[in-house]
């Protein structure tokens, strides 16, 4: 019984290490993006201001990385670090979560070789493509049209922490 007491407590204080490790990471990467001056902000801002190519930047990157977690830290840590507002992060993000799904595919086509097994795979790939897909093409036009998820998003933070990096809650 102590014994199982101690092993709960155990991984209990590593989640909770883990958890703060990950944020020491996130603040030691916006601090990096701080150090890389304003030519690297300001040519990031500049790219990002068209939702399009964000969003397409969302896309490859997280394809190159195959982590969509990896893609939305770095993104979180951009606009922590100014390097990038909230605006052109979204469509960024929303890339990311298209961009996930292509590790799916490619897993589902190592079994194309196994007639359904391969279907299976495919279909279950695919189920994840869609629904991505869909929630970007009902979300990214209102984001584009009313800035709903920005609005949302800071409305949260400043609710939760405040003022949000001086900006306005609702322009």
């Amino acid at each position: 019984m102590k014994n199982e007491h101690l092993k709960t407590v155990l991984k209990t204080i590593g989640v909770f290490l883990c958890l703060y490790l990950f944020l020491v990471g996130i603040k030691g990467l916006s601090s990096g993006i701080k150090n890389l001056g304003g030519e690297f902000a300001e040519n990031i801002l500049t790219t990002t201001s068209n939702p399009f190519i964000a969003l397409f930047i969302g896309i490859l990157s997280t394809t190159i990385f195959q982590s969509s977690s990896t893609t939305t830290s770095l993104i979180v840590g951009m606009v922590s670090g100014g390097a990038l507002n909230l605006t052109g992060a979204i469509p960024m993000i929303m890339g990311a979560n298209i961009g996930t799904t292509v590790t799916n595919i490619i897993v589902s086509i190592g079994h194309i070789n196994r007639g359904n097994e391969f279907k299976r795979a495919f279909a279950a790939a695919t189920v994840h493509d869609f629904f991505n897909v869909l929630v970007v093409l009902v979300m990214f036009p209102i984001e584009i049209a009313f800035g709903l998820l920005e609005k949302t998003a800071t409305g949260f933070g400043t609710l939760l922490f405040g003022s949000v990096s001086g900006n306005e809650v609702f322009k």
